[in-house]
Order: C-alpha cells, then sequence, then structure tokens
C-alpha cells in the first residue's frame, strides 16, 4: 500500500498486483491510515485505486483459509475488513474510488463505500463471492441495491455476472467510465474540484448526500456470512 499527496487529495494505491491486489491484514492497515489521515491539515479528498490490472480482488483467500482453524480469529479478520467498509462511508472528507481494474468482492465493497467512483472503462466488475463459494460480509447486498436497484443487484449477486466499466457507468454502478490512460488524471481533476469547493458546506453535503444504511440488513449480512464461515471450518479435510 503506498499513500501519496497530491495537493489537497491523498491517494491510497493498493500495490500487490501479483495478488490482484487482494485486501490482506496489511492492505488494512494502510487503508485505516489513509483514513486516519484525513484530519490532517490540507486533507480535502481521498482517492482510492490500485496497481495493475486489479482495483481490489477483495479479501485475501489465501489469509482466510490460514485462519479457518480459528473461527474467532477468522471473523475478526474479516470484520475488520467490514469495520473498514462502514469506516469508509463515514470518512470526514468526500472519498473517490478510481476503479483502474478488476473489483471484485471485497474491492466491489470498497467501490461502494466510496462517495464517488470513476471507472476505466476496461474495468471488470462484479461481487463474484458465489464464485469463490461465499457470500458478502463488508456490505454488498446492502449497498448494491442502493447504487443499481434491487432487479441487477441481485444479478450482480446471484448470477456472478461481471461488468465492464462501461457497463457499470451505464448501470449506474459507478458515475462514468473513462479510457483507462485517463483514469488518474481525470480522478486528480475531480478531486481538484471538490477541494476547491466550500469545506464546512462539503462536509455538511455529506451528511444528506451518504445513503441511509438499513441496520437490520447490515446484521443480517454479517448473521450470513458468520453462519456461512462457521460451516466451512466445521466441514472435515
Amino acid at each position: 500500500m503506498t499513500l501519496t499527496r497530491r495537493g489537497p487529495a491523498l491517494w491510497a494505491r493498493i500495490d500487490r498486483p501479483g495478488a490482484g491486489n487482494a485486501c490482506s491484514s496489511a492492505v488494512m492497515a494502510g487503508l485505516e491510515e489513509w483514513l486516519a489521515a484525513a484530519a490532517e491539515p490540507g486533507v480535502r479528498v481521498l482517492v482510492l485505486t490500485g496497481t495493475g490490472r486489479s482495483f481490489c480482488a477483495g479479501a485475501d483467500l489465501t489469509e482466510a483459509r490460514a485462519l479457518l482453524g480459528d473461527l474467532h480469529a477468522l471473523l475478526a479478520w474479516l470484520d475488520r475488513g467490514r469495520r473498514l467498509v462502514r469506516a469508509v462511508m463515514a470518512a470526514g472528507v468526500p472519498t473517490i474510488a478510481a476503479v483502474n481494474g478488476a473489483a471484485f468482492g471485497g474491492g466491489l465493497e470498497l467501490l461502494l463505500a466510496c462517495d464517488v467512483a470513476v471507472a476505466a472503462d476496461t474495468a471488470r466488475i462484479g461481487d463474484r463471492h458465489l464464485a469463490a463459494g461465499q457470500v458478502p460480509g463488508w456490505g454488498s447486498s446492502v449497498l448494491l441495491p442502493l447504487a443499481v436497484g434491487p432487479a441487477l443487484a441481485r444479478r450482480l449477486l446471484v448470477a456472478g455476472e461481471t461488468w465492464t466499466g462501461a457497463d457499470a457507468a451505464r448501470r449506474g454502478l459507478v458515475s462514468e467510465a473513462v479510457p483507462a490512460a485517463d483514469l488518474d488524471r481525470h480522478v486528480a481533476a475531480l478531486a481538484e474540484r471538490i477541494a476547491d469547493l466550500d469545506e464546512a458546506a462539503v462536509r455538511r453535503m455529506l451528511r444528506v448526500a451518504r445513503p441511509v444504511i438499513d441496520a437490520d440488513a447490515w446484521d443480517r449480512e454479517w448473521r450470513t456470512l458468520s453462519e456461512h464461515v462457521a460451516t466451512l471450518a466445521n466441514e472435515p479435510e
């Protein structure tokens, strides 16, 4: 994970291209540091992106599988990611996802947590939990219907479809799709425009512009994941 200050914007770049930029404990720690830095003087916008062909392929399944023998530790690790997504949603400054490539599972959930998402037109975006024999736990079952409506949300969740960045923009999952070569420049300009606005007004706008989350739906998702993980942990080897 690399953090880079670009004027009023603090960029976080997940830098594990060999692992699809999967969300490991080290990545989570880097994202927590990125969020904490929103309180630093002069930081007006947070931007999240990835290195190489992936934005974020989701939770690091290698690390998760290593914890299968300790259900308590595994659930604590998963809950850290869940709390991280909620922290992105509550960040003190606007957040932008610059979706450079594949965004699946937890990567989709990080995208959904950001206030604005801009994708490369060639990016690949989907839930893909079922493809790994998993169910979501970081919010996609709650946030997807808010972004694209319940019918399209179910297609992504249940059918496991993958959309391009252009598809995602047409269906409202991201605000727009731009040529991959232009993504960083385009998002940097967007961050500058936001940073030029009245800071107090922007903070108050976040209060009314961010979605109201159904707490029951959020808890139901976590209970479902916990039950599923417990079943996997108890399966004979």
